[in-house]
């Protein structure tokens, strides 16, 4: 039986390798999946699987997120799942199409570039320019909240380790944003930020200490960990989480200004007061001043500047507190010599920079 299969993900996959995957598919015992023990299939194989299907596809009735759409969309698909007596009826399931509509969201509707067999990214140097739902869920397969936490999912370990099964949320993700074993490079690669030797980070790879960080809503954190889909959702506490979709740019769940001279408010940087208090920001408790920073000062005819200006999203590999400073606001110093922080003692610390114009050689605090 002959394989056809370019490199390149998206370009033609043999009949044969659907073949094989669809029948190894269907040989895996599953235990505890989604659709295989559910209670809103009418037959928690025939609901889904057909006796050829679409092109290119296991045996599925239509390609990609399409199929998904068929129970996971809207009102309108699902009542045609039903008339065709595989979806109960009176099951309610949210409409991640709406989700995907959102101006920013993983492009799923680049349609034609998934292969049952491929391993992101590819390395033959094609883009990784595609992201569908079995990309990141497993159909027979779902986490409960109990026992076992793998995902069953295909992922990538902080050391470029390939998974059969990852064991947390930010190794699926690490299939796209890393340049796995120097193969590719992107902005998008999250390796440095998040790995366990970076001085700083959101507690994703490395567990919360709890310490120098007053601001925080929770402040039970210490030993906790976060997810990537804790910041990058919707922001609807409606509807479904998970990053699929977000009315605010780079999949976050809430604004985020990062304008070198914009104007403080709780909408202007809604996105980082979801977890850190406003009051105690503009109140100085975790640095003397932040307010200044954040509001400017009128006397002086200062503006005030964003998170983003001095602040890491992910994490700091060098740095204290996820101090990265944004390179289209902070310059080096006068002297020529590259901007940098530095701790002191708590609370106090000296920057040597060029910021809106005035020059810290040292500024300190």
């Amino acid at each position: 039986m002959s394989v056809i299969r370019t490199s390149r993900i998206g370009q033609t996959v043999g009949a044969g390798v659907v073949l094989a995957v669809t029948v190894a598919l269907l040989m895996t015992p599953v235990t505890g999946g989604a659709h295989v023990d559910s209670t809103e299939l009418t037959d928690p194989c025939g609901s889904c699987h057909v006796g050829h299907g679409a092109k290119g596809e296991p045996m599925l009735l239509k390609a990609e997120e399409k199929f998904c759409y068929q129970c996971h969309g809207s009102q309108e698909e699902r009542a045609e799942m039903v008339a065709m007596g595989k979806l109960k009826p009176g099951v309610e399931l949210d409409d991640l199409s709406a989700e995907f509509n959102k101006a920013y969201g993983h492009p799923v509707k680049r349609s034609g570039e998934h292969s049952p067999i491929e391993i992101l990214p590819d390395y033959a140097g094609s883009a990784v320019s595609h992201a569908e739902c079995v990309d990141c869920h497993n159909p027979h397969e779902r986490v409960t909240g109990k026992g076992d936490m793998g995902y069953k999912v295909k992922g990538y370990s902080l050391s470029g380790q390939y998974l059969e099964e990852s064991v947390y949320e930010y190794e699926i993700c690490l299939k796209c944003h890393t340049d796995h074993l120097g193969t590719k490079t992107s902005d998008r690669s999250l390796v440095k930020a998040f790995a366990r030797s970076a001085r700083s980070q959101h507690p994703v790879t490395a567990p919360s200490t709890g310490l120098g960080s007053p601001s925080l809503l929770d402040k039970t954190t210490a030993g906790q960990y976060m997810k990537c889909s804790d910041c990058h959702w919707s922001g609807n506490e409606e509807g479904p989480r998970g990053p699929h979709g977000s009315r605010h740019e780079f999949l976050l769940s809430g604004n985020y200004s990062r304008d070198p001279y914009g104007t403080e408010s709780p909408f202007a940087y809604q996105f980082c007061y979801s977890c850190h208090d406003r009051m105690s920001i503009l109140g100085n408790e975790s640095f003397p001043l932040h307010r200044e920073h954040i509001e400017g000062d009128l006397a002086q005819g200062t503006k005030g500047t964003s998170c983003y200006t001095c602040h890491a999203s992910h994490g700091a590999p060098d740095s204290p507190h996820l101090i990265m400073f944004n390179g289209l606001a902070v310059s080096p110093a006068k002297s020529g010599r590259p901007a940098s922080y530095d701790v002191t003692g708590t609370q106090s610390g000296t920057c040597v920079l060029m910021c809106h114009g005035y020059n810290h050689e040292p500024g300190s605090y």
